[in-house]
């Protein structure tokens, strides 16, 4: 089930410029556990809110997909199977405790908790620590007894029944600030239920560093909305926040956090905050070209990549994969890969072993097994954490193939 929308998610403006279509595409993050199951297919593609001062200029997805469909038992992503997200996750906890001082007591929010990696990184000793994710049951197991799951979607009513007359010291949305169909509401309930001198930070994929590092795979059913700094403090000044720091980093091909607290009347831009916002304009973002050279980026990696597979099937290579993830399925599908390009994937969740990916149908076996292969190339498709790749001794001598930015072959020493 899916809709189309008609009108901006956050200003309401009715002109939307198509500038992205990947194609009609099975639900990328679900992981079905049989094959040619049915699943949901419906279009991925990219509008950009235009049409005078008053759009915003979000760059957003063309149609809404059901949140039960997307968020059920085969949804597929866990944190802490990943060395580089934990150690992002922990070092985010360390400039919040930078940020605000904690005291015994101090209710503490994450909203999209997950696994929970980001709430056990804080004392266990001292605060109140909430995880609030509807995803979070199946995860339930990696709770530690001191952090309370509440297994279901935020709201501000929530909180208030769980810990009436309470207010949050902290809140926490990493990676789901932009799911949203309506990130405006979302602000204002996390508004109503932060404490006057609380802080909210909020991580997400930075627009324009997904379309200069070309990472077309972020765009998959779950994400709503690609925002630039300039979207971001359009919803903030509306609602009643100030935006305190901002932070740029590589997390998942580049991200952006952004830490805000209650204005209380204060208008005043830091410096930094309006370093980026000059430089987004100076980008061109409000123009409809960068857009239009992300989609022929997009169209010149696939055709790289489909090359590459045939070349190395005509001279009798075996191919791989590695990373059953949400963007891995975004490019596999939009490439058209079958069984008949990559034999099959390699995972290190053992949820996914036995399963297939969505729409393109390779089978999952663990990342053990496809190292006791040996295939001659293995398509990488968490790129974006190359390091991690071409420095850990298990894939030595291996030919690890990564499709962005730009297709690049590096064999491992």
């Amino acid at each position: 089930m899916y809709k189309k929308v008609e009108r901006c998610r956050i200003c309401g403006n009715s002109h939307l410029e198509c500038v992205l279509d990947l194609g009609e595409q099975m639900l990328t993050g679900v992981f079905p556990r049989e094959k040619n199951a049915k699943l949901t297919s419906g279009p991925l593609r990219l509008v950009k809110c235009t049409g005078g001062e008053d759009a915003c200029g979000l760059l957003q997805l063309e149609h809404s997909y059901d949140l039960g469909e997307m968020y059920g038992e085969n949804y597929g992503y866990r944190s802490g199977l990943n060395a580089s997200m934990v150690a992002h996750l922990n070092n985010k906890v360390k400039r919040i405790l930078d940020l605000v001082k904690l005291n015994d007591g101090d209710l503490i929010i994450d909203v999209g908790s997950n696994d929970s990696t980001t709430l056990q990184a804080y004392p266990s000793k001292g605060p109140l620590l909430v995880g609030i994710d509807p995803t979070g049951i199946k995860f339930h197991s990696y709770y530690p007894s001191h952090i309370k799951l509440i297994p279901d979607f935020f709201s501000a009513a929530l909180v208030k029944e769980r810990f009436p007359g309470k207010k949050a010291k902290v809140i926490t949305s990493f990676s789901m600030f932009y799911d949203l169909e309506d990130p405006i509401e979302f602000m204002r309930q996390i508004y109503d239920v932060l404490a006057d001198d609380g802080i909210w930070v909020f991580e997400q994929s930075y627009m324009p560093n997904m379309l200069y590092t070309n990472s077309f795979d972020t765009v998959c059913h779950e994400h709503l909305e690609f925002y630039a700094l300039r979207q971001i403090k359009w919803m903030a000044d509306r609602v009643g926040f100030k935006i305190i720091d901002v932070e740029l980093n590589d997390t998942n091909g580049g991200s952006i956090s952004v830490s805000v607290s209650k204005s209380h009347g204060d208008t005043a831009v830091p410096h930094s905050v309006q370093k980026i916002l000059d430089e987004e304009h100076t980008q061109g973002l409000d123009t409809l070209e960068p857009y239009r050279a992300f989609a022929e980026r997009a169209v010149q990696a696939k055709r790289d990549l489909l090359k590459f597979i045939e070349t190395a099937h005509a001279e009798g290579k075996t191919v791989a994969a590695l990373g059953a993830s949400t963007k891995g399925n975004v490019l596999l599908q939009y490439c058209g890969i079958s069984t008949k390009e990559v034999e099959y994937i390699g995972e290190v969740n053992p949820e996914k072993f036995g399963g297939y990916t969505p729409g393109t149908w390779l089978p999952i076996i663990s990342e053990q097994e496809l190292l006791s292969k040996n295939p001659d190339y293995v398509i990488v498709l968490p790129w974006h954490f190359r390091h991690f790749f071409v420095t850990n001794k298990k894939f030595s001598n291996m030919n690890l193939v990564f499709p962005l930015p730009k297709l690049e072959v590096v064999k491992v020493g």
